[in-house]
């Protein structure tokens, strides 16, 4: 918890006992107020530096729409096999009666097992992907207070401009 007694800063009163007062000085009872959010102000400025692996992965995003052109073109091809598995289906009535046909039967199947493991593949390439967008979204919620903070830090600020005197405070 951030606390300061300001009226002890503002009139010397924190002096080590025995000590006169000093005279008011403004900047440093304003430093000594925001001396507690130093170690903040260093952590944020921390942001600055992850700001370029950030820009790195935006770029890296960019694989993504090639992906989902392949996937179209994967969800067409398997609409055009798809009478090639009834063919298969049919066509493992009838092995036992036409066993040179197994050689085909065996050879679809390879055909098979080789898109699904390719695909399985890609998709598991996919996955440091998806857990760094579930980690992005945790960390987009955990930023949200951010511009909150600094508008109401702009508005504070706005608020200790000092304003020529005689004219009205406008709203």
């Amino acid at each position: 918890m951030i606390l300061f007694d300001i009226e002890a800063v503002l009139c010397g009163a924190d002096a080590p006992i025995g000590e006169h007062p000093k005279a008011f000085q403004p900047n440093l009872a304003v430093s000594t107020v925001f001396e507690q959010v130093k170690p903040l102000q260093e952590q944020l400025a921390q942001i600055a530096f992850i700001l370029e692996p950030m820009h790195q992965l935006s770029e890296l995003a960019n694989v993504f729409e090639p992906l989902r052109e392949f996937e179209v073109q994967i969800k067409n091809l398997a609409k055009v096999l798809e009478p090639m598995h009834n063919f298969q289906d049919q066509l493992r009535q009838v092995l036992k009666q036409f066993t040179p046909l197994q050689a085909l039967d065996q050879e679809l199947d390879q055909l098979s097992v080789a898109f699904k493991e390719s695909l399985s593949q890609l998709a598991a390439a996919l996955e440091p992907a998806a857990t760094l967008q579930d980690r992005l979204t945790h960390l987009a919620t955990a930023f949200e207070p951010a511009g909150t903070l600094r508008q109401e830090f702009l508005t504070l600020a706005q608020s200790f401009e000092r304003r020529p005197e005689g004219l009205p405070q406008q709203a």
